[in-house]
């Protein structure tokens, strides 16, 4: 193998690998990218067994080749290199990286033991814009859980369907203290039928892990505007552009029926500036108690009023004006719950309110499509 590449494409590749490659596994092959030269391109694949990316560089091969090295320190080796052109070289077994008057050899490991990543082709699929899915999955993230003893809510779970003459598209989030979903309209009549809601209890879910969709949401960020194909072919998932592709394995497992946890009835309801809710949050927040990180929230005509507590420290208490005419009510909630979603609303929030320490279901006023339901606490 020998091939010459520019320093900045090479760079924005490994910089992807790097959140797909394991760092602590029993297969060192996991800890490697595999490299592929041939036909005027650079071919960039990494795995966990779990998820595994394709991405594909221009490049001026001079030999065709293929040779895995380790994930991490070419990064390393590449990221610290001046913005010029580099050579790659198979020379005994080992990767020769060379860039004006620098030189690194990293040792490789057989290409026959890295996992094969299927190139999948599929009719069942459809198109979708990178921004809208950057944008579904910023807003659905908080909620993923990381408790890998709940397997399945470290996922998201996707739908879509048709309604009427319209095909909706939607995410949903919960580690069970708080839920998150987002729905959107999708410029296609036809939906995918494995990500139909309906189909009775035995109809598959369609549930993406974390890494991939934290893979999917930074498609626009690393210069995939436009769109990609996305679908779903036996137990994986897929996303597809020109120069970029990710296989995903599905999470197995049943999320739990989200619907039930939506709030219908609500007989408390304020309409208030999220930028100021976020702000007051944030200052009564430094006396809350390290364990529960918990805020009351007393709502009174035209106002709310902030308290937070910390016996061995003090107290805080701050007052904003809010769009109220109900009867005095008073809640709690952990605060980091409250300003996770603060930071994904930016205007003129609904915030409605149960009794009985029924969750709280928070929208934007004009987006009632993003759903964020939290759990009160027991102080």
């Amino acid at each position: 193998m020998e091939v010459r590449i520019s320093r900045a494409p090479l760079l924005s590749c490994l910089q992807r690998t790097q959140n797909i490659v394991e760092r602590k596994t029993t297969l060192p092959i996991l800890s490697n990218v595999l490299i592929q030269a041939r036909s005027r391109k650079l071919e960039l694949s990494a795995t966990d067994l779990e998820v595994g990316i394709v991405q594909v560089c221009e490049a001026s091969v001079l030999k065709e080749g293929v040779a895995t090295v380790h994930a991490r320190k070419l990064f390393e080796i590449v990221r610290e290199l001046p913005d010029q052109e580099l050579s790659f070289a198979l020379k005994q077994g080992q990767m020769e990286i060379r860039s004006g008057r620098s030189v690194f050899r990293l040792r490789t490991l057989s290409p026959e033991e890295f996992p094969k990543i299927p190139q999948v082709k599929s009719d069942r699929s459809v198109r979708l814009a990178t921004s809208l899915l950057a944008d579904m999955i910023r807003r659905v993230s908080p909620s993923i859980a990381t408790d890998e003893a709940r397997y399945t809510l470290t996922g998201v779970l996707v739908q879509m369907e048709k309604k009427e003459d319209k095909v909706l598209f939607r995410m949903i989030t919960t580690d069970s203290h708080r839920l998150s979903v987002c729905e959107r309209v999708l410029e296609q009549n036809e939906a995918i039928e494995e990500l139909s809601p309906f189909g009775g209890p035995d109809l598959r879910q369609v549930i993406l892990p974390r890494k991939g969709i934290v893979e999917m949401g930074s498609l626009s960020e690393q210069g995939q505007d436009g769109e990609v194909e996305f679908g779903i072919h036996q137990e994986n998932a897929f996303v597809k552009t020109e120069s970029f592709s990710m296989l995903m394995r599905l999470v197995q497992g049943k999320f739990p029926d989200y619907r039930s946890v939506i709030p219908s009835q609500m007989e408390t309801v304020l309409e208030l500036e999220a930028p100021l809710l976020e702000q007051a949050l944030r200052r009564v927040a430094v006396l809350s108690t390290e364990k529960s990180r918990g805020v009351r929230l007393a709502l009174e005509s035209g106002k709310a009023i902030m308290y937070s507590t910390s016996p061995e420290i003090g107290e805080a208490q701050e007052e904003i004006d809010v769009l109220y005419s109900g009867e005095p009510f008073e809640v709690a909630f952990n605060v980091k719950y409250l300003m996770d979603v603060l930071q994904i609303l930016t205007g003129t929030i609904v915030m409605k309110f149960g009794k009985n320490l029924k969750p709280c279901l928070i929208h934007d006023k004009n987006d009632s499509q993003y759903l964020y339901v939290v759990m009160p606490l027991r102080l």
